[in-house]
C-alpha cells in the first residue's frame, strides 16, 4: 500500500500557483462540499476555528478522492500537539506566530522521523500510514509532509531569513493582519510600515528558494498577489460566506437592517 500524495506540495514544487481558502466550521459536510469545487488546498483553521482533532480527521476523510490537499492550521507551535496530528494523518501543518528559526526548527522536530526530525515512532497503528500498512512508512513520511510557519510578528520578519533557512520548512507563509498589530497598527494592512515589513519578508523568502504564501489584503487582491510572485494564497472563509449569505436573504425579505459585514 502506498501513502497519500500530498498534492499542494507536487504543485508547488514545480511551480504552479495554488489557491485556496479557509475553514472554521469544523464541519465534515461543508469540507465535502469545498473539495468538489477542485481548489487547491483549504486551511482547517484551528487557531481561530472550533475545530479538534477528531473534527480535522473527519474533515480529510470526507475530502478523500477529490485534488483539494487539506493543510491544518494548529493552535500554536506545540510540538506534542504537532506530533499528534501528524499521526492523524495531516500531511500539511500551519504554524501561527512563529518568531524565530529554533522555534521553526522545534515544528520541524516534531513533523519528521529521525535523521530529519524527531518525530515520534508510532508508524505500525497511527491513522498516517494506514494503520500500518504503508510498510515502509517511516523512510518516505517527509517526502509527503509540507511545514509552513507563519510571520506575523516584527521579531519574525527580522528572522525572516533565519527561518527560511530551516532544513525541512517547505513555504513561508506571511500574515499581514497580525503583523500589522505587532507594531500597535491593528488592521492597517495597507500602511507604509506593514508594507514594509512585509516587503522586508517577502525578499528574504524568495532569496531562500522557497515558496511564499499569504492572504490578500488592503489594496492587494488574490490575483495581484499571484502577480506579485506569491505561489499558494489563501482567501475566503466559510463562516464568512455563510455569514454574508444569510444577511443578504434576510435583506431580501426586509428582515435586516444592519447591512453586510465588509
Amino acid at each position: 500500500m502506498k501513502i497519500q500524495e500530498n498534492l499542494l506540495k507536487t504543485k508547488l514544487r514545480t511551480g504552479q500557483k495554488c489557491f485556496g481558502m479557509w475553514l472554521h466550521s469544523a464541519s465534515p459536510t461543508i469540507a465535502e462540499i469545498v473539495a468538489q469545487a477542485e481548489l487547491d488546498f483549504v486551511i482547517i483553521d484551528q487557531e481561530h476555528g472550533v475545530g479538534d482533532l477528531d473534527n480535522a480527521v473527519s474533515m480529510m476523510r470526507a475530502m478523500l478522492g477529490t485534488g483539494t490537499t487539506p493543510v491544518l492550521r494548529v493552535p500554536a507551535s506545540d510540538p506534542v500537539y504537532l506530533k499528534r496530528v501528524v499521526d492523524a494523518g495531516v500531511q500539511a501543518v500551519l504554524v501561527p506566530m512563529v518568531n524565530t528559526a529554533e522555534e521553526v526548527k522545534s515544528v520541524v522536530d516534531a513533523c519528521l522521523y529521525p535523521p530529519h526530525g524527531r518525530r515520534g515512532n508510532a508508524a505500525g497503528v497511527v491513522r498516517a500510514s494506514r494503520y500500518g500498512m504503508v510498510h515502509n512508512y517511516l523512510d518516505i513520511a517527509h517526502e509527503q509532509m509540507l511545514i509552513i510557519p507563519q510571520i506575523e510578528t516584527a521579531e519574525a520578519v527580522h528572522n525572516a531569513a533565519d527561518i527560511a533557512a530551516v532544513a525541512g520548512v517547505d513555504v513561508i507563509f506571511i500574515g499581514p493582519s497580525d503583523l500589522s498589530g505587532s507594531i500597535g497598527l491593528p488592521g492597517q494592512t495597507g500602511a507604509r510600515q506593514v508594507e514594509d515589513l512585509i516587503a522586508k519578508s517577502y525578499e528574504a523568502i524568495r532569496a531562500s528558494g522557497k515558496p511564499a504564501a499569504t492572504v490578500p489584503r488592503h489594496g492587494r487582491t488574490w490575483q495581484a498577489l499571484f502577480d506579485d510572485g506569491y505561489q499558494m494564497v489563501a482567501t475566503g472563509s466559510d463562516l464568512a460566506y455563510v455569514r454574508d449569505a444569510a444577511l443578504r436573504q434576510a435583506d431580501e425579505y426586509g428582515l435586516w437592517s444592519g447591512g453586510i459585514s465588509k
